[in-house]
């Protein structure tokens, strides 16, 4: 007779596991995201539910890393050995979140959870070299090697409510001054003392500068952090925010910093008198300009000979429309990946262009995926070195998919 009273052991699904070829001993940054949703007491962190944490952060020094657990208000650290990295990722990858990347000297490593469980896996090569830490190997005591700290009196991160006024982070910004101390990194990859000698004016146009966050810390920047020479203009078509940015300029007393009412691809020689003069050096920034907004910074900044770009595009709808493929309309059958895929071929044919007419060009990830998923910088620099494969490139590209790309047409590139 059965007995319905039987003891039945219940085997609980185990969570997926990081693939050990995406775990290497050279890696020195591990960044963890994605949080799994509807934390239980029965999840197998269960420390993890009360404290809902945003994303986790492991950093090396020496033969040590350290661990940083954010939530939206704080963040909890704690230390362990290289011998027990694959421990702590493998609590932490699939039971509190569901995306992993990770970067040695060479490559970035991702890795995702999809819907039905699976892990997907991905290797390519870095796009940048890591940033020196400034403690000693194995000590996690000092602050990280940001260019923005924390404590550090910048009243316009007070005015954008980033710092309080004693120079607190405030609860929930650790996040925005993240970005900022990102984007300042971008910029420091390519103007420290090795590019741009002391004593070199450094001239930069802001094209859709907006309120103008980052150009009051790019100017902070340069004549703080690297005192330097510098003169910026950013220019919007809001009278408005012209008139707020200018106001703070003042305030700041930045005296090397003006706003222009402007609009992009209508400024026929640059607004800074000294730009492209020798002993300068020239920079073109562009955040956010939609659609071919782009396209016409990039024109500018190749008519102008600016010496660095940095272009994060947006709204990229003109491809999309063009779009006709011969062989691969397996690309076009569904909206999501279409729309997706032209997105990155706008970027792939604006760094090739800018390849073909003599400029070192890399697309970077400017912020965290779990922000935006615009989120691919543009960094060219200029080299004056010609690349014809890069136009055979893309034309074999317009060709496939029947693109004709407005940058194309303002460079006069047939």
């Amino acid at each position: 007779m059965y007995n319905s009273a039987k003891e039945v052991s219940v085997i609980k699904p185990q969570p997926p596991k990081l693939p050990d070829t995406a775990l290497s001993l050279s890696i020195y940054k591990v960044v963890l995201s994605q949080p799994v949703k509807n934390l239980t007491s029965d999840t197998p962190n269960p420390k993890a539910a009360p404290r809902e944490y945003t994303r986790a952060e492991i950093q090396r020094s020496g033969d040590k890393f350290q661990l940083s657990m954010y939530t939206k208000k704080q963040v909890f650290h704690s230390n362990f050995t290289i011998e027990e990295l694959k421990t702590v990722v493998d609590g932490l990858f699939g039971i509190t979140f569901t995306q992993y990347h990770a970067w040695d000297e060479t490559h970035e490593y991702t890795a995702k959870i999809s819907k039905k469980g699976k892990v997907l896996t991905s290797r390519n090569k870095a796009a940048s070299k890591p940033r020196t830490a400034n403690f000693a190997a194995g000590s996690f005591d000092r602050q990280k090697n940001h260019i923005i700290k924390e404590g550090e009196n910048i009243p316009a991160l007070a005015d954008m409510g980033v710092f309080t006024k004693e120079g607190k982070v405030v609860a929930g910004m650790r996040d925005k001054l993240n970005q900022i101390n990102r984007f300042l990194e971008l910029m420091a990859d390519e103007t420290g003392p090795s590019a741009i000698p002391g004593g070199t004016t450094v001239n930069i146009v802001d094209f859709g500068c907006g309120k103008s966050y980052l150009t009051f810390l790019v100017y902070h920047y340069f004549t703080v952090v690297r005192k330097q020479p510098v003169n910026i203009c950013g220019l919007d078509l809001n009278p408005s925010i012209i008139e707020a940015c200018t106001k703070a300029a003042v305030k700041y007393g930045y005296t090397s910093l003006f706003f222009i009412l402007g609009e992009i691809g209508k400024q026929n020689t640059p607004p800074l008198k000294e730009w492209g003069k020798i002993g300068t050096f020239n920079i073109i920034i562009s955040l956010h300009a939609c659609d071919t907004a782009t396209d016409y910074v990039l024109s500018s900044a190749v008519k102008w000979n600016a010496d660095l770009i940095y272009a994060v595009p947006c709204c990229q709808h003109e491809l999309r429309s063009q779009m006709k493929p011969r062989a691969f309309d397996i690309l076009s059958g569904y909206g999501i990946i279409e729309e997706r895929f032209a997105v990155l071929a706008t970027d792939a044919i604006r760094a090739k262009l800018l390849e073909y007419v003599g400029y070192n060009t890399q697309i970077i990830e400017f912020t965290d995926i779990e922000h935006t998923t615009r989120n691919l910088m543009i960094r060219a620099k200029r080299t004056n070195s010609k690349s014809p494969k890069a136009l055979e490139q893309v034309k074999k590209l317009l060709d496939e998919f029947g693109f004709e790309p407005t940058l194309m047409k303002l460079l006069q590139i047939y």
